[in-house]
């Protein structure tokens, strides 16, 4: 069994970004696979999808949502609670993807990679050494460190690869690595407390097993357009209950992908370019979008 996994907890604003993949998943999917939609608002995607034997709901109790978040207390940690419940509950190939995601092909050959034994994340964000800011400042707190992931020691190094967790994949067995995955990750937190330890923690670990798959040709994750949450949301709000390609090309309509990359390319600039571009005041800003 094939299963698209996500995560939509909380704010009607996550609810919306991952009805938004769906529809793009479902442009772009020649045969839709079984979707597993982790929530505490299930109405946020029947109201418009209706009831489809292909979508599943898993309930979670608030309780549960609490002790998936580690010991760390991390949302980002969420993800892993919900793999274990998946690999056990829905066994097979199972891909998860972050809410700020839209497909751009269909994931089929994914899925085979997984069943291949391939473990697959968004995309390699190289070393973490030379990385962006953060990563660097990551690096220069844990360089030559030495962390547990079960019965084998991780240390961070110069050639230390971070991936961007926004696409996870594996076949269930490999489930059985995820509690060293959370408690690697609580490590990397109480070492340096910075959002990404989670995403650091699946790419030490996946490493050890060898080289790492790529999602990213199949599928956009937007992570940095946090500022679009709520104009989608207004999107599906206003149009609720119009034709789904309707409301797919409404959403399109806001071009996130264009913007992504926009924004990417201002944020990879040198420091002193945007320290003057902000100077000259056209520092990049989301621009409005109608609805």
């Amino acid at each position: 069994m094939n299963s698209l996994i996500y995560l939509a907890y909380g704010p009607a604003e996550l609810h919306a970004e991952a009805f938004y993949s769906l529809l793009s998943y479902y442009k772009v999917a020649a045969s839709p696979v079984q979707i597993l939609i982790y929530t505490d608002a299930p109405d946020a995607f029947t109201r418009n999808l209706g009831t489809r034997p292909e979508i599943y709901y898993p309930v979670v109790t608030p309780a549960q949502w609490q002790v998936w978040r580690g010991s760390s207390n991390k949302v980002y940690l969420l993800k892993i609670g919900v793999l274990a419940h998946a690999a056990e509950h829905y066994p097979g190939n199972l891909l998860f993807v972050d809410t700020d995601t839209i497909w751009q092909r269909d994931p089929a050959p994914l899925f085979a990679q997984l069943a291949r034994g391939q473990r697959i994340l968004h995309v390699s964000e190289g070393q973490l050494a030379t990385g962006n800011v953060l990563s660097r400042k990551v690096y220069r707190h844990l360089k030559n460190r030495v962390f547990t992931a079960g019965n084998q020691s991780v240390r961070v190094n110069p050639s230390t690869l971070l991936y961007n967790s926004g696409v996870i994949g594996f076949a269930s067995p490999v489930a059985a690595q995820l509690p060293e995955v959370l408690a690697l990750a609580d490590q990397l937190y109480a070492a340096y407390d910075k959002h990404m330890m989670e995403q650091l923690a699946f790419s030490l670990r996946f490493a050890l097993d060898g080289p790492i798959g790529e999602a990213a040709p199949y599928v956009l994750h937007y992570w940095n357009l946090k500022a679009a949450r709520p104009v989608l949301a207004r999107v599906f709000s206003t149009y609720a209950g119009r034709p789904l390609d309707e409301l797919y090309e409404r959403a399109t309509s806001l071009n996130l992908a264009g913007l992504h990359v926009a924004e990417l390319a201002y944020r990879n600039l040198p420091g002193w370019r945007r320290t003057i571009l902000k100077l000259l005041g056209r520092r990049w800003q989301m621009p409005e979008l109608a609805v």
